[in-house]
């Protein structure tokens, strides 16, 4: 029997950092999963049940083109340098690309219950790696903070999986990387790590990009719908609780480390507009379900992010 990972079981200095034996222990959690069929959730449309896109198709040759061909196929560059029309031909990938975009900005180092979201983030990739894993896929992704991406090169295997996951422990360490000085969280972060995206994903790809979203531009929105055009993505919503709802009839100090506010819930309008910000966050990523092959994945900092992943992808 394989033992969930539950936030329950992590205390005091677990709840705000992720080391690699975190990651590495969760690789018999990632057999539990079944990435080629999507489980929708009822309060998705649609039906119960998602077959997801196939494996990607690869660039083979070109030839002298042929009455018939999908004029989409073009190979323009070979057109242009021998001035006769040729077409590219593909070959089916015998392995599919899969591909996993980390917000690291300084937004996900927080929580007022559970784990802070960077660690919810950390766990949920890290089982999604190995579940790519366990099945043959390429694994790649991108981890991004305020200032840096870093990119770990699509792999099979454990050639994919450790590189990613010691960059993953490495940015989820809020205990060393509270000694650095951060960026704070940006609409342009965000946009240079989608655009990275957009660049390596092949046809079929399955891409899943797990955030709070809390700096989603309209050409970031854009680029993710291009993206699903040939490939599925799925985008995983990290929030706090306290960041849906604030409690009633008291008085919150906030501080960014620079300088600090005072929020008072006694007033009805503050309650309303801070949770009207948060609806309208939230519903700006699932919108985007609204394209065929565009996911939406939410999971608070209390929930057992298996659990979640479980009522997505179970093999059941």
């Amino acid at each position: 029997m394989i033992k969930k990972s539950s936030i329950n079981t992590r205390s005091g200095d677990q709840r705000v950092s992720v080391d690699l034996q975190d990651l590495l222990r969760l690789s018999q959690n990632g057999r539990l999963l079944s990435l080629s069929t999507l489980r929708r959730t009822s309060s998705q449309a649609g039906p119960h049940m998602s077959r997801l896109l196939a494996r990607g198709m690869e660039f083979a040759e070109s030839r002298r083109y042929q009455s018939g061909d999908d004029i989409r196929n073009i190979d323009w560059r070979v057109t242009a340098r021998t001035g006769r029309a040729h077409t590219k031909l593909f070959a089916a990938e015998k392995e599919r690309r899969v591909l996993l975009s980390v917000d690291m900005q300084s937004s996900m180092f927080f929580a007022t219950r559970g784990v802070f979201k960077s660690v919810q983030a950390a766990m949920m990739m890290g089982t999604l790696a190995w579940s790519a894993a366990a099945v043959g896929d390429r694994l790649g992704g991108i981890i991004f903070d305020g200032s840096n991406l870093f990119e770990s090169r699509p792999a099979l295997g454990k050639k994919g999986v450790f590189p990613f996951l010691q960059r993953l422990a490495t940015q989820a360490n809020f205990l060393e990387r509270r000694k650095e000085s951060h960026q704070p969280p940006s609409a342009a972060a965000m946009d240079r790590a989608i655009t990275h995206l957009h660049q390596i994903a092949k046809p079929g790809s399955l891409i899943f990009m797990v955030s709070d979203f809390r700096h989603l531009t309209d050409y970031a929105q854009n680029l993710l719908i291009e993206m699903s055009f040939h490939s599925d993505v799925c985008l995983c919503f990290i929030y706090d609780t306290m960041e849906r709802e604030l409690p009633k009839n008291d008085y919150f100090p906030v501080k960014n480390g620079m300088s600090e506010l005072e929020i008072n819930t006694h007033m009805q309008a503050n309650l309303a507009n801070y949770h009207q910000q948060f609806i309208e966050r939230k519903g700006k990523v699932a919108s985007l379900t609204s394209h065929r092959h565009i996911h939406f994945i939410e999971c608070s900092t209390e929930e057992d992010c298996l659990e979640v992943l479980m009522k997505h992808f179970s093999k059941r």
